[in-house]
């Protein structure tokens, strides 16, 4: 008994050759929508205003990224954590690009006067990470509240299918 072998025919070659630019496209595509994700955290207004866009970015970026969105210039912003009293925990603030990550960097080098202009938190943070102790009436940090979540998970993530088929 002979054995044929197909996989070096040319239908073979060119299923495999698609089947690989499918999957390229995939996580090309998937990759473009956890770049559009990012960038949609917290976005910023022309006039300022701070939009918490978690409830409409997947939707939108899914869409979007089925259209042909993909980033291709180069950011003139980028997100830096916030330190302040009251925000929540995954705050960011745009900074322009080639401010620091760290809204303390350089502290070392800081006047008494820079650090009387930051917002009372953020003093607080940088007089303790200086070492020394702060008379506020801010609350000094502690362990928060934790409670474990019952969390129940009704849509299923966005695959590289769900990008190029519409989820169908």
């Amino acid at each position: 008994m002979s054995f044929i072998d197909f996989s070096k025919t040319d239908a073979v070659k060119e299923f495999v050759a698609d089947q690989d630019a499918e999957q390229r496209r995939k996580q090309e595509m998937t990759a473009a929508l956890g770049a559009f994700l990012a960038d949609c955290h917290y976005p910023v207004a022309k006039d300022g205003a701070v939009m918490d866009a978690s409830y409409v970015k997947t939707i939108i970026g899914y869409h979007m990224v089925r259209c042909g969105w993909r980033k291709v210039a180069d950011p003139v912003i980028k997100p830096r954590r916030v330190i302040a009293a009251g925000v929540i925990e995954d705050a960011v603030e745009w900074v322009d690009i080639g401010e620091p990550d760290d809204p303390l960097a350089g502290l070392e080098n800081m006047s008494v006067r820079e650090l009387a202009e930051l917002t009372p938190a953020a003093r607080a943070a940088a007089i303790r990470r200086l070492g020394g102790e702060y008379e506020h009436d801010l609350p000094e940090p502690e362990t928060p509240w934790q409670v474990t979540p019952n969390i129940t998970i009704t849509d299923d993530p966005i695959t590289g299918d769900d990008l190029l088929r519409g989820g169908k």
